[in-house]
């Protein structure tokens, strides 16, 4: 997956847009995606696929419905009743999910094509999102791990909190990959009011 062309190409290149000599209030980073594999488990077998996940992806199963969990490479997400999301560095993770998995246990979606993330961080990062999120993004009510479905004009987006700390806010949105330019072009708008960087492109 790392040789297809990202739908950012030409527009993720690192620059500094209307921050003056101030600090940028956002940092949007493209996230090269090269695993993203979604797993339902049937109603009787939720247990055993989170056994299943949590043994080979070495994160905890996540506390929540709605929570997730990240270790070496691997982010674990809990995107619905019975299903997960796993993003990982490891290119064979769909594979390999799919070898101790059978259909009996769950269904095995390979989504490494389907999806773009994009990183939303900074001390205006919340208050940016907020334009088009309609998501309380109070860490009280959105605390560091926690993910949520959503859109931004009404395109769908998958919105997972990194961290919420003195340094600022850091999201990850994970946009279908049709729309990840307008989803980028959409960021940068709103972000132009505080001022933004852009990162080189990164993994997990």
């Amino acid at each position: 997956m790392s040789d297809l062309l990202s739908p950012l190409q030409g527009h993720s290149e690192p620059r500094i847009v209307g921050a003056g000599q101030g600090e940028a209030g956002v940092v949007l980073t493209e996230r090269r995606i090269v695993s993203l594999v979604q797993v339902a488990a049937w109603p009787d077998t939720l247990a055993q696929v989170e056994d299943t996940l949590a043994s080979l992806t070495h994160c905890a199963p996540p506390q929540r419905s709605s929570g997730s969990s990240a270790r070496e490479g691997t982010v674990l997400m809990a995107i619905g009743p019975g299903r997960f999301l796993i993003e990982s560095t490891d290119p064979a993770l769909a594979a390999k999910i799919a070898e101790v998995m059978p259909a009996s246990l769950g269904a095995v979606t390979d989504l490494s094509h389907a999806r773009s993330v994009i990183r939303v961080a900074g001390p205006k990062a919340a208050w940016v999102l907020a334009k088009g999120l309609a998501i309380d993004l109070d860490p009280l009510r959105f605390p560091p791990l926690e993910v949520a479905q959503s859109a931004i004009h009404e395109v769908g987006v998958l919105v997972r909190r990194v961290s919420a700390d003195s340094f600022g806010d850091s999201f990850d949105l994970y946009v279908f990959r049709g729309f990840a330019l307008s989803s980028w072009d959409w960021l940068t708008e709103a972000a132009a009011e505080t001022g933004y960087r852009v990162d080189p492109p990164a993994k997990v």
